[in-house]
């Protein structure tokens, strides 16, 4: 990896620290359509032959998109190139740019970062979490789905066949079909950009290319063809109207098809295990006699894959993902990868996500400094470091003033996939990555006894019930462990177990501006750690300085006031209550008088 390529990486393995790239960035809309297809612009000088996808090589730079028309099955864009490289002085980058909506994005290169009957369910992560509490509880009566935006996946490992979410809209009885579309070798043609069956210039269009290629995707054969009755699920053909054929279990931005299996286009490439990993720890079933289990077995996996079978991925890989988990109404979005320098464009994405309900979670990265990569370097997103065996933060984990908690993410065995053992393979693996769906699945638990809270408030829950040893209610927050270290089995208490006082002081205006904002924020009682800061939002207006303030505790709320140029401090540090709280009185804390 050289320093003239920012990638986004699977945090897995420790690796060498990287310089952090400033950007400048403008105000950002999130409320855009997800469908934009943008234009991808890149250097004069690039010979690269279109159609060659990229190698796992650090020198690798994203294809070239041109003009296409719309082919079967294919997104149309009629975005018009232009040329341009981008070139920042201090030691960073040449990239290649996105042109969209009058703007002009950096294009960032992503890489994946890497008591039940289970034999294998009894781990330390398990244990010292209380997480068999937290199953003793089980989830609750509100289905969740949480997104995992990743590598391919093992569709039928014996841990997570029968996890994955489906899309009702592209499941039953169809009455037309579209035609097979096969590729080069199916064809009895050569192998070749134009009939390879991937979108090698990540321009959303299969085979509009032309050109070198050294991989090829099995062909897409309607239900006839396959010997199938005629079902939405295989007919080719976009049912639900949502711009994706065939999408019943996710979609493949990287390759732009319905399959999401890993090891299609290259079964032996480093980016065929991560996502089953990953899912593996999030999701694995318990109680079925095999293997491990998983934070929560209730919850539907909704697999997206955004970087190819060699790891490649880039902005518009992950920024489309986001943005297709947040249109499935994923109500948990977990990115076990990141770059470190910033990416505007996926940015507008996630508030995107965020505005539209879902909660946002990605690893802090694997360099053990002070320098939490992207996108959990954003306030708005939940960011994770990881723990080892003896409770304390793993050496690797990366931490900062932007973590916000740390969950186990050192020897964990979860499933895997190879060639040989596509169903039922195990690994042992340590990561950022890992503690990530750790904390997805905490959250999705929680969301499912919840479903009346806000998601400001179910974070809030699982912040105020973290162990917060070597913190103080003067100091709730270190840069090293955030707000603390998760506990399972205390989250699962808090968000089934109602709170009752005599009386609570809640303070008062505070807006619910978004999904992250709340009403029910609140004094601490004597026995809670303040978890949630309160921003105070003001304009430099003078009129606005007499109209007041705004006061919130909504992360995107006041990142978006920033981005627009408005004043945001912290004014105090709050804990939130949830929808079965109950009290016998409730008295008003007024925040510009009597804390301001």
């Amino acid at each position: 990896m050289t320093k003239t390529n920012i990638i986004y990486k699977k945090l897995l393995f420790v690796i060498a620290p990287l310089a952090i790239a400033g950007l400048i960035l403008t105000a950002l809309s999130p409320n855009g359509s997800s469908s934009e297809v943008p234009t991808i612009s890149n250097s004069p000088s690039e010979t690269r032959a279109v159609g060659q996808r990229q190698s796992n090589q650090t020198n690798a730079q994203p294809p070239t998109a041109k003009k296409t028309e719309a082919q079967p099955g294919s997104r149309a864009t009629t975005s018009s190139e232009s040329t341009s490289e981008v070139v920042k002085t201090n030691k960073v980058i040449a990239s290649k740019t996105i042109q969209s909506n009058g703007k002009e994005y950096p294009l960032r290169q992503y890489q994946p970062l890497l008591v039940p009957n289970d034999p294998k369910a009894t781990q330390w992560w398990t244990t010292s979490t209380e997480l068999p509490n937290a199953w003793d509880i089980q989830a609750g009566g509100t289905p969740t789905t949480v997104a995992v935006i990743d590598t391919g996946f093992s569709l039928n490992h014996e841990e997570l066949n029968g996890r994955w979410f489906k899309n009702t809209g592209e499941e039953g009885t169809a009455s037309l079909q579209g035609s097979s579309q096969l590729n080069c070798s199916d064809r009895q043609l050569s192998l070749d950009a134009s009939c390879n069956m991937i979108d090698d210039n990540y321009d959303t269009v299969v085979d509009n290319e032309t050109g070198f290629a050294d991989r090829e995707n099995p062909s897409l054969r309607n239900c006839s063809d396959r010997g199938l009755p005629l079902n939405k699920a295989c007919n080719l053909m976009d049912d639900d109207s949502n711009g994706y054929i065939d999408d019943v279990s996710g979609w493949d931005f990287a390759n732009f098809d319905p399959s999401v299996q890993a090891g299609q286009t290259n079964p032996t490439g480093p980016g065929t295990t991560h996502g089953t990993m990953v899912s593996g720890v999030l999701a694995a079933t318990g109680n079925n006699g095999v293997g491990i289990a998983g934070v929560n077995w209730s919850t539907r996996v909704l697999p997206i894959q955004a970087l190819d079978d060699d790891s490649y991925g880039d902005t518009l890989t992950v920024a489309r993902s986001v943005r297709y988990a947040a249109d499935m109404k994923s109500d948990v979005i977990s990115l076990s990868l990141g770059t470190y320098g910033e990416d505007p464009y996926l940015r507008e994405a996630i508030m995107y996500a965020i505005e539209k309900g879902s909660i946002v979670v990605a690893a802090s990265g694997n360099d053990g400094c002070d320098c939490v990569v992207y996108p959990a370097r954003y306030p708005e997103v939940i960011a994770v470091g990881a723990i080892s065996q003896n409770g304390e933060r793993s050496s690797f984990s990366n931490y900062g003033t932007s973590l916000d908690i740390v969950a186990p993410g050192d020897t964990m065995l979860t499933s895997t996939w190879s060639n040989q053992s596509p169903t039922n393979a195990y690994t042992t693996v340590a990561g950022t990555s890992f503690a990530t769906p750790y904390i997805s699945g905490l959250l999705s638990l929680a969301l499912s006894h919840q479903p009346q809270a806000t998601d400001n408030e179910v974070v809030a829950a699982l912040l105020s019930s973290a162990d917060h040893r070597g913190l103080s209610t003067a100091s709730p927050h270190s840069p090293l462990i955030g707000y603390g270290y998760a506990n399972a089995g205390r989250a699962m208490q808090r968000v089934s177990r109602p709170l009752s006082s005599a009386v609570e002081w809640r303070f008062s205006p505070v807006t619910s501006h978004d999904s992250l904002g709340s009403l029910r924020v609140r004094q601490c009682r004597v026995d809670e750690h303040p978890i949630m800061p309160v921003f105070e939002i003001r304009s430099s207006a003078p009129s606005a300085q007499k109209a007041g303030a705004l006061y919130t505790i909504s992360n995107l709320q006041a990142a978006q006031a920033r981005l627009a140029g408005l004043g945001v401090s912290t004014l105090t540090h709050a804990c939130v209550s949830l929808p079965t709280d109950t009290a016998q009185t409730i008295r008003q804390i007024n925040l510009p008088t009597e804390i301001r």
